[in-house]
């Protein structure tokens, strides 16, 4: 081959658009040693970063909270001596804002509630009740006894404690009977508290429920339920998934006020340093450093259409799962900032 037709074939390489990176390029899978050797139906239903320190929690259905040190190429079960051991799907889990070695996880398919006072060492059952999805702690009174929890798939299912989780009293019936779901409360302050209304139950409608008198009142505040555990932000600003249609609800004013933004965010975001909100779409993540305005892409396409996404600070690391009818080996993924 000539000289001339050399330069011509490396001018023409030059200009040619660089190939796309295949999904998943840039992510890591973690999931070897998640959940132990057999896993419940769903598989990995949450994960939640520590929050002052290198360590991701796994929920796995029917096999507990799985912790990982480092970053996910071991996992130790959490609770492993536990005369009472969690067997649900775990849903979501608490921490203490002041201390988090305390804290509260949820699930659903069996026993409830738990805490732990030793970051996982040991948890103990709160209360008798089954199957629950959304649980919210009032941080505001530091002895930590006023709760929320909203059962899976059930209408009008609110149940209230005032001692710490140890009995509960059902409040599901004030809100109006055509309800939906009530799964996923909110406590902004010892007054102040939100819950949605969202769900397939037929026949009954979506909302967001807010009350100022500790929850014995509620107002509808919003017409059009969102879905999942809400976001109350560091900035007073609270997110939450809408349910049709991608986007976010918005609330301000201690969730008096709200409005739908669009954008291309369809799970519920979670908050980082700095005050800004990560969410997914479809394969993709995305960041907003100005409360949803505007999102930018971080990182290559997720390798799958992942549940969520938890940030690690302490290791600078975002980590996705998607849940599986069976255990299998490709469903925690981790991508380092």
């Amino acid at each position: 081959m000539s000289a001339w037709m050399i330069g011509v074939a490396v001018a023409a390489l030059a200009q040619s658009p660089s190939p796309s990176p295949p999904a998943g390029a840039g992510w890591k899978n973690v999931t070897a040693g998640v959940g132990g050797e057999t896993w419940g139906y769903a598989g990995v239903t949450l994960m939640s970063a520590v929050p002052d320190r290198d360590e991701v929690i796994a929920g796995v259905s029917e096999s507990g909270l799985w912790s990982s040190l480092d970053g996910g190429a071991t996992w130790k079960k959490l609770g492993a001596a536990d005369k009472e051991p969690i067997k649900n799907r775990p849903h979501q889990i608490v921490y203490d804002p002041k201390n988090p070695r305390v804290f509260w996880i949820s699930g659903n398919y069996g026993a409830g509630l738990f805490r732990t006072d030793d970051a996982g060492a040991s948890f103990h059952r709160l209360g008798p009740l089954q199957h629950v999805d959304g649980l919210a702690v009032d941080f505001s009174d530091p002895a930590r006894r006023t709760l929320l929890a909203g059962l899976h798939e059930q209408t009008r299912s609110l149940h209230l404690s005032r001692d710490g989780g140890v009995t509960w009293e059902k409040i599901g019936d004030r809100f109006p009977e055509d309800s939906n779901f009530t799964t996923d409360p909110l406590i902004l302050d010892s007054k102040t508290f939100l819950v949605n209304t969202a769900g397939w139950a037929k026949g009954k409608t979506s909302g967001i429920y807010r009350s100022i008198d500790s929850g014995t009142t509620w107002t509808k505040v919003f017409e059009g339920g969102p879905g999942g555990r809400g976001l109350a932000a560091s900035s007073g600003e609270i997110f939450w998934q809408a349910v049709w249609g991608g986007g976010l609800l918005k609330g301000t004013e201690k969730g008096s006020a709200w409005t739908k933004t669009s954008g291309p965010v369809k799970t519920n975001v979670i908050e980082m340093p700095g005050g800004r909100i990560a969410g997914l779409s479809d394969q993709q993540l995305f960041v907003s450093s100005n409360g949803g305005t505007s999102w930018e892409k971080v990182g290559d396409p997720l390798p799958m259409k992942a549940q969520g996404v938890v940030y690690s600070a302490k290791r600078k690391a975002f980590y996705v799962w998607k849940m599986s009818d069976k255990k299998a080996t490709d469903t925690v993924w981790r991508w380092d900032d």
